[in-house]
C-alpha cells in the first residue's frame, strides 16, 4: 500500500503552484529516501526552469527504503527498490530479502496508485534499470550477490522473475569486499547486454539475451583495479565510451565500447582534487546529455567532480570541484536538457538545485534547496 501524506505548505519560496502554466516550465522530480513504512519515503517534487526554485508537491509512505528509483518513458509507472533484508509477504508472513515495487502514475494529477510489489530474492536491493525496450527490468541485490530479472507485461507491471544470476568472489578490502556486491545494473544502449557493477568482486559482469524469450546468459567479465570497489557507471550519448565510478578507491574508470557488450578498459582518474586528504567514498556518475562532461559525486569530500571530455582523444581533464552543500552527496540527477543538476545530500536531509554553467559545465547553486529526510535517490523526468 502507498501512503499520500498531507502536504501543507504556506506563502513563501516553497509555496504550491498549480496549473498548466507551472507544468510547462518545471521538471517532474521524484526522490528516494532512507525511512520505515510509517514515514516519508518517496517525494515528488517541482523545479521551476524560470527561476531555478525547488517546490514540494507530495509526500508518500507505505514503502520501506526505497533507495532507487526508475520511471517508463510514458511517466505512467514508477518503479522503486525496498532495500531491506526481510519483508512482509502477501500472506502476512516474514520473508528474507527485499522487494521491487512498482506504482502507477496518474496522468493527470501524477499522484501514486496503490503499489505491486515482486521479491527481489535476496538482501539490500539497492538498484535497478529497464531495457530501452522497457521489455525487461533489472535490480541488483547488494547483500545478496545476486541480479533477478523481471520481464515486464503490456500493462508496464513487472512480472514474476524468472532469471537470477549469482555472483561470486572477493576482493582485497576485508571490510567491504568479503564477498560478491553487486551495486547497479545498466542495459547496453541497444539492450542486448546487462552490464553489472560489482563492488565486492572489482568486476564489471556482462550478461547477454539470446534468442528465445526469457533466455539470457553469461557473457564477459571485466576486472578493474584491486580495491576499486566499483559502483556505478555511465555511457556516452555515442554509447563509444563507459565510465565506471569506484566507491573505495575515488576514481574514474574509463573503458571503449566500440563493440556492444564489450569493454576495452583505458585509463583512470582520481574524482578528488589533489590537495584533500580525508576519507571520502563515490557513489554517483553522469555524462552530459550533450556527452561534453562527466559528472561524479565524493561522499566525504562532499562534492561534484566535474571533468571535460577531450574531443580528440576522449581523455577526462578535471575541470572542478563543486560543494553540494550538504553532506554525503549519494546521489545527483541531471535534468535531460543538461541546464539542471538537482543532488541530495544523505546525511545532511536536504536536496539542492544547481544550474548548469554551459561552458565550463560546473554546477552552480540556484539558491534553492528543500528539506527531505535521508535522500538517496533523485529521478528527474
Amino acid at each position: 500500500m502507498i501512503l499520500e501524506f498531507p502536504f501543507v505548505c504556506g506563502g513563501g519560496s516553497n509555496s504550491y503552484i498549480r496549473g498548466a502554466e507551472l507544468m510547462a516550465k518545471a521538471h517532474e522530480i521524484w526522490i528516494g529516501a532512507y525511512g520505515a513504512k510509517n514515514e516519508v519515503g518517496i517525494t515528488r517534487v517541482e523545479l521551476l526552469t524560470d527561476t531555478g526554485e525547488l517546490v514540494k508537491i507530495a509526500e508518500y509512505g507505505g514503502i520501506e527504503n526505497p533507495s532507487f528509483l526508475r520511471m517508463n518513458k510514458a511517466g505512467t509507472r514508477l518503479y522503486a527498490v525496498s532495500e531491506t533484508d526481510e519483508h512482509i509477504d502477501a500472506d502476512g508472513d516474514k520473508a528474507e530479502g527485499g522487494q521491487l515495487a512498482s506504482f502507477p502514475v496518474d496522468a493527470d494529477t501524477r499522484k501514486l496508485g496503490p503499489g505491486q510489489y515482486h521479491p527481489t530474492h535476496g538482501n539490500h536491493p539497492c538498484h535497478l534499470t529497464l531495457t530501452p525496450s522497457e521489455d525487461w527490468l533489472a535490480v541488483s541485490n547488494y547483500s545478496g550477490a545476486s541480479v533477478m530479472m523481471y520481464p515486464i507485461g503490456p500493462d508496464s507491471r513487472p512480472l514474476a522473475p524468472v532469471i537470477r544470476f549469482r555472483h561470486t568472489g572477493s576482493g582485497p578490502n576485508a571490510e567491504r569486499q568479503e564477498g560478491p556486491h553487486p551495486h547497479s545494473v545498466f542495459f547496453s544502449p541497444d539492450g542486448q547486454y546487462l552490464f553489472v557493477v560489482d563492488l565486492g568482486m572489482d568486476k564489471v559482469m556482462v550478461y547477454t539475451r539470446g534468442p528465445e524469450a526469457n533466455e539470457w546468459s553469461a557473457y564477459d567479465a571485466v576486472s578493474l583495479e584491486p580495491g576499486a570497489g566499483p559502483r556505478h557507471l555511465a555511457f556516452h550519448p555515442s554509447g563509444k565510451a563507459v565510465y565506471v565510478v569506484n566507491e573505495l578507491n575515488s576514481t574514474i574508470t574509463r573503458f571503449a565500447h566500440e563493440e556492444s557488450g564489450k569493454l576495452v578498459l583505458l585509463d583512470s582518474l582520481s574524482t578528488l582534487p589533489p590537495t584533500f586528504d580525508g576519507e571520502s567514498w563515490c557513489a554517483e556518475i553522469l555524462v552530459s546529455p550533450d556527452g561534453r562532461f562527466v559528472y561524479a559525486s565524493n561522499r566525504g569530500h562532499d562534492s561534484i567532480a566535474v571533468f571535460r571530455i577531450d574531443e580528440r582523444t576522449g581523455e577526462l581533464q578535471a575541470s572542478g570541484y563543486v560543494s553540494t552543500r550538504g553532506k554525503f552527496p549519494r546521489n545527483f540527477a541531471l535534468a535531460p536538457d543538461g541546464q539542471w543538476m538537482v543532488a541530495a545530500n544523505q546525511n545532511s536531509d536536504s536536496v539542492v538545485a544547481f544550474r548548469i554553467e554551459p561552458q565550463s559545465g560546473l554546477p552552480i547553486y540556484s539558491g534553492s534547496e528543500l528539506q527531505v529526510n535521508k535522500p538517496v535517490c533523485v529521478l528527474i523526468r
